[in-house]
């Protein structure tokens, strides 16, 4: 329990280093590439979801009648119901977003992941192609199942909360933990295909290493809950911090 804690609070601070890192290392034109690369594919889903929202709207529109004498209420309704649908559905495009963005964003991760170890390490070497390859597919993976596993455990919350609904609080903020948890690892995953460590290895690690996931996941969720910067900048922050980290205390 000591070492998690320890790890925890080191974790969290590492993204200071990471800071200085990027200043160091003169690294800031990886991430200003990152940043505008996240910028666009935010932009970019985000027309994707407002389009959909509003097909939502049309469909449910069409569905519903009202008779004569509800004309009023009818067209009070309609506008109640599409603000409703437009806040639920991009409330769950912001969430979706994060998991989404590690899809997408799985080839610059792995371009600046394959850079800082190759510092960390003092290698020279140019970027392997191969192993580049294989980051980026994995990181896609990674983030596909983070969604699914997000997917799930809002079904189970949605359940939960109608079951017991004085829980429901706790029940939000133990699904924001365990994102964070599932955050880390995926930041950490890029470190360990960096040293080819299989799948299994990887895992092995990163529950070996709780403290350390959990607390880069955190500051990770926290970061990119600031709006503009935290969505273009925080998901490069937490592989620079994360990687950092781990080859301080994974042997």
């Amino acid at each position: 329990m000591n070492r998690f804690f320890k790890e925890f609070s080191q974790s969290t601070l590492t993204y200071y280093e990471a800071f200085q890192f990027v200043r160091r290392h003169n690294l800031k034109g990886f991430i200003l590439s990152a940043a505008f690369f996240n910028f666009f594919a935010f932009i970019f889903v985000g027309v994707i979801a407002w389009i959909y929202t509003g097909n939502l709207i049309d469909l449910i529109y069409s569905s519903l009648s009202f008779p004569n004498d509800w004309k009023e209420w009818g067209d009070f309704l309609q506008i109640l119901t599409a603000i409703l649908i437009r806040i639920l559905l991009i409330s769950l495009y912001i969430n979706l977003y994060k998991y989404i963005i590690l899809i997408i964003f799985a080839p610059v991760l792995a371009i600046l992941s394959e850079r800082t170890q190759n510092i960390l390490n003092h290698q020279k070497k140019s970027i392997n192609l191969i192993r580049l390859v294989s980051e980026i597919i994995r990181g896609m993976l990674m983030g596909m199942i983070l969604i699914i596993l997000n997917v799930l455990l809002y079904i189970v919350l949605v359940i939960l909360s109608i079951t017991i609904p004085f829980l429901s609080p706790a029940f939000f903020i133990l699904v924001f933990l365990l994102e964070s948890f599932f955050f880390g690892a995926s930041m950490l995953d890029y470190r360990n295909e960096y040293f080819q460590l299989s799948i299994k290895s990887s895992l092995n690690k990163t529950f070996e290493h709780k403290g350390l996931v959990f607390g880069n996941g955190l500051a990770l969720n926290l970061f990119i809950l600031i709006p503009i910067v935290g969505v273009l900048f925080a998901p490069s922050f937490a592989l620079i911090a994360a990687g950092i980290h781990a080859d301080k205390v994974i042997q």
